[in-house]
C-alpha cells in the first residue's frame, strides 16, 4: 500500500531510494503509483482488480522516460479498458509467452529443441545431442508439420492428437516403431508447453503409440558377422595394383574399414568410434577414454584397448598421421567422419552379401549377447563395457566406479576378439569358435 501521496513531477524527481523498494501513491489517479527501487530507478504502475476478481498490478513505464502526465494519461486509457472487461496486464503476460514459446504447435516446436539444447525442455533435464535433435526436426518435417505445424497447440485436443496418430498409422505406412517415435516427439513437444505452464495437460499424453511396438532384437549370426567382418577387413587391407576394377570400385574406403572393424572390436556405438579424437587414446596404459560430452549416456566411458584394437588405431594413423581425429570426413580434414556414413555402409554391405538388414547398434546386441550366453561373462562386466552404469548404490560410488572392471572388461574384449579370429578362419558354413577363457569375476577386483 502507498504511505502517502504525491502529485507534480517535482515531487517524483526528489523521491530518494531508500534501504527497501517502496512505492507512492499518486494523487487524484486511481491506482496509480510510482515504485522505487533500491538503485534509484523510478517505475510507474496502475494496480486495478480484473473482472475475475484478480488483483493485477501493470507496468506503465520508467520515470523520467515516461513523465507524470504521459503515466496518467495512460492509466486512465488502460482503467477504461479494464471496465469494458479487458485485463491488460494478462494480457501482457500472455504476449510475453507468446514471444517465448509461439502460438502455432511448430513455433512450439523451434522452442522446445532450442530449450533442448541446454537441458531445459523439461524430462531428464540432460541437453539432447545435435543429432538427436536433427533426427527429431526430420520426423516432424516429414509427418507433423503439414498436418498440424499451423494449428494453434493452446487449441489441440486429445481427439485431434488421436486423428492425427489414426490418420498417420492408416496412410504413411511406418513400422510401429517409426509411428511410436513420430508420436513421442508429438508428445514431448505439447509436454514442454506444459512445463513452461502454457498448457494445464498434455493432450498427447497416451497416444503417442497406435500400435504395439517391437523390441529390437535384430542380432548378426555367426555367419553375417563373419561376412561384415571379412568385407570390414578387406576395405581396411592395402589394395593391389593387380586389383580387378570392378572390385575396387565396389569396395569401402579403408577408413570406413577401420572403423567398422574398431566399432565391432570394441563394442562402442557408432558417434563414438566416427567423433573417436586422437586425446582420447593412451596406446601405453591402453585405455581409450570417452568424455562424457561424446557419450550417449553423458558419463565417461573408458574401455580397454586390446591388442586387435591397437593394431587397428595404428592402421588408422598411418592413412592420416596429422588429422586430430582418428577417422576424418571422407571428403576433407577439418571434421570426423558422419556416423550416418557407417549406417549406410553397414546397409550396403547387407544388401551387397543378401544379409538381413542390420545396423551398427546390433552389432552391440551381438557381442553382448555372444560373451553373456556363450562365454559366462557377467551380465555386470558386459554392462560396463557397454557404457551403462549400475542402478544399484550410492551416486558417489558410481563416480570412483568409473575405471572399476578394468581387468574385466579387457578380458572380455580380448575374448571378443578371439571369437572375432575364429570367424576369419571359418571354411564353408563352419564357424571356428574361440574357446572360452576364465574372467576375473567383480569379486576379485
Amino acid at each position: 500500500m502507498a504511505r502517502r501521496q504525491i502529485s507534480t513531477d517535482r515531487q517524483v524527481m526528489a523521491l530518494k531510494p531508500g534501504e527497501k523498494d517502496y512505492e507512492i501513491g499518486i494523487a487524484d489517479s486511481r491506482g496509480l503509483t510510482v515504485r522505487v527501487y533500491k538503485t534509484g530507478a523510478k517505475v510507474f504502475e496502475l494496480r486495478y482488480v480484473s473482472t475475475s476478481g484478480a488483483r493485477r498490478r501493470l507496468t506503465l513505464g520508467a520515470y523520467p522516460d515516461l513523465s507524470l502526465a504521459e503515466a496518467r494519461a495512460k492509466a486512465g486509457s488502460h482503467r477504461v479498458e479494464v471496465i469494458e472487461g479487458a485485463d491488460p496486464a494478462a494480457d501482457r503476460i500472455a504476449a510475453k509467452e507468446i514471444a517465448r514459446t509461439g502460438e502455432t504447435l511448430n513455433e512450439l516446436a523451434e522452442a522446445y529443441w532450442k530449450a533442448a539444447t541446454r537441458g531445459l525442455h523439461g524430462g531428464r533435464k540432460r541437453p539432447k545431442r545435435a543429432s538427436t535433435i536433427d533426427t527429431e526436426r526430420r520426423w516432424w518435417r516429414n509427418h507433423v508439420e503439414a498436418k498440424l505445424g499451423r494449428r494453434r497447440f493452446r487449441e489441440l485436443k486429445r481427439a485431434d492428437i488421436r486423428a492425427f496418430m489414426t490418420e498417420l498409422t492408416l496412410e504413411s505406412g511406418l513400422a510401429a516403431n517409426s509411428l511410436a517415435s513420430v508420436g513421442a516427439i508429438v508428445q514431448a513437444v505439447l509436454g514442454y508447453a506444459v512445463h513452461e505452464d502454457r498448457l494445464e495437460g498434455n493432450p498427447a499424453l497416451g497416444l503417442a503409440r497406435p500400435l504395439a511396438t517391437t523390441s529390437r532384437d535384430r542380432m548378426f549370426s555367426d555367419q553375417a558377422l563373419a561376412v561384415i567382418w571379412r568385407a570390414a577387413s578387406v576395405a581396411a587391407a592395402p589394395r593391389s595394383p593387380f586389383e580387378d576394377s570392378e572390385d575396387i570400385h565396389a569396395r569401402m574406403v579403408p577408413e570406413m574399414g577401420l572403423a567398422i572393424r574398431l566399432l565391432i572390436l570394441s563394442l562402442t556405438r557408432r558417434s563414438e568410434v566416427a567423433g573417436a579424437r586422437w586425446p582420447e587414446f593412451d596406446l601405453d596404459a591402453g585405455l581409450w577414454t570417452i568424455p562424457a560430452g561424446r557419450a550417449k549416456a553423458q558419463h565417461l566411458h573408458v574401455v580397454p584397448i586390446t591388442d586387435a584394437i591397437r593394431d587397428v588405431l595404428l592402421e588408422a594413423k598411418r592413412l592420416h598421421p596429422h588429422s586430430m581425429f582418428v577417422f576424418p570426413a571422407l571428403k576433407g580434414m577439418a571434421d570426423h567422419l558422419d556416423p550416418h556414413a557407417i549406417t549406410r555402409a553397414f546397409a550396403r554391405i547387407c544388401a551387397r552379401k543378401k544379409l538381413s538388414l542390420g545396423s551398427p547398434h546390433d552389432i552391440r546386441r551381438t557381442g553382448a549377447t555372444t560373451l553373456i550366453g556363450r562365454y559366462g561373462v557377467t551380465r555386470l562386466v558386459v554392462g560396463y563395457l557397454l557404457g551403462h552404469t549400475a542402478k544399484e548404490g550410492a551416486w558417489v560410488t558410481g563416480i570412483y566406479d568409473r575405471h572399476s572392471y578394468l581387468p574385466e572388461k579387457r578380458a572380455a574384449l580380448d575374448l571378443w576378439a578371439r571369437h572375432l579370429e575364429g570367424l576369419e578362419s571359418r571354411t564353408g558354413a563352419h564357424i571356428v569358435e574361440a574357446s572360452p577363457v576364465r574372467l576375473l569375476t567383480h569379486q576379485t577386483v
